[in-house]
């Protein structure tokens, strides 16, 4: 009787696991949820928005778009940790949830490491912008500006310990200035500060930016990319100015899922994108956002953040950033 019972558990297994390959062959049979951890209105949002379009050309299936700020991204990445890991709730994220939060927290409800890497979705630089109205029209001015009110200049970020405050905390520290922060939950809020006047600047990503740049609006001071942007071109970068190379300061988009998702899921919806990108049109609209699509292989986006995190863990050292 063991020997049936042990076959037929045997039997069972095979059936069931043929059963999941079936299933993962014919994913995505319903739409997939993509968590954005940034307030409505943001670029990632509008990203995500071009995907799902070219999703339900592609597969019949859109991408569902849930918008969940808070907490620097953590509030949206928690949600995915916990999720099923079928590929049906995926979470686009920036570099503070995946590299940033675990150097300033140090109780998080989620472990960037343990989640699954799919695929690169864009980069952009990050760039200093002030408002329009602030008396300055160089980094150099801005420096002098600061120096002339000590703790009277305010700059806005998408949140305390990201990406954007990090570079703030950077610039502060190799200027010479004492520079006053103000988060927000968003880049479209951490914007909109800059154009209310709530705050003199802003080290954010180029495609927060540019509808306010092209009007005048605000101003962009420096670039964070290697090469200057095609989006600003007569405005120099960093390195060009003479800043160390933590100033080549790139935004850049994620696309992972919840901890051990299947193999032929990933590669499935790595597959996706990549054939959405083969698209013109699509790489077009998000170059409009200022955003190179970038796509690539699931191995390649896994050693990006792997370089990412190592690269900003010596940075916070340096800079004695510690999780609070």
């Amino acid at each position: 009787m063991l020997k049936y019972a042990s076959v037929g558990l045997l039997l069972a297994s095979l059936l069931s696991g043929a059963a999941a390959t079936a299933q993962e062959g014919q994913f995505p049979s319903r739409p997939i949820t993509v968590v954005v951890g940034s307030s409505s209105g943001s670029s990632m949002e509008f990203e995500m928005r071009i995907l799902s379009e070219k999703f339900k050309e592609l597969t019949g299936q859109p991408i569902l778009i849930d918008i969940r700020p808070g907490a620097n991204g953590a509030t949206g990445a928690s949600f995915v940790m916990r999720a099923k890991p079928d590929g049906y709730t995926l979470f686009t994220s920036p570099a503070s949830p995946m590299v940033f939060n675990p150097l300033t927290h140090k109780n998080l409800n989620y472990d960037p490491k343990k989640m699954t890497p799919i695929i690169e979705i864009g980069a952009q630089p990050l760039v200093l912008a002030t408002r329009g109205d602030l008396p300055v029209n160089s980094v150099a001015d801005l420096i002098g500006y600061a120096k002339g009110k000590p703790g009277g200049v305010f700059y806005s970020s998408t949140g305390i310990g990201g990406g954007n405050h990090m570079s703030a905390l950077l610039f502060e520290r190799y200027s010479g200035t004492q520079l006053k922060h103000v988060p927000y939950e968003g880049a479209g809020p951490a914007t909109q500060a800059i154009l209310r006047g709530e705050v003199d600047f802003g080290i954010l990503s180029i495609a927060s930016l540019l509808p306010w740049y092209r009007d005048g609006k605000i101003k962009i001071l420096a670039v964070g990319s290697q090469a200057r942007s095609p989006d600003a071109p007569d405005v120099p970068t960093f390195r060009e100015l003479g800043y160390p190379e933590e100033f080549v300061l790139t935004g850049w988009r994620v696309l992972v899922g919840p901890p051990n998702m299947p193999d032929a899921v990933v590669d499935r919806l790595n597959g996706l994108v990549n054939m959405a990108y083969q698209d013109k049109i699509v790489r077009d609209r998000f170059k409009a956002l200022g955003l190179d699509a970038t796509g690539g292989t699931q191995a390649q986006v896994a050693a990006m953040l792997k370089r990412e995190a190592a690269t900003w863990e010596q940075v916070a050292r340096e800079n004695g950033i510690e999780p609070q």
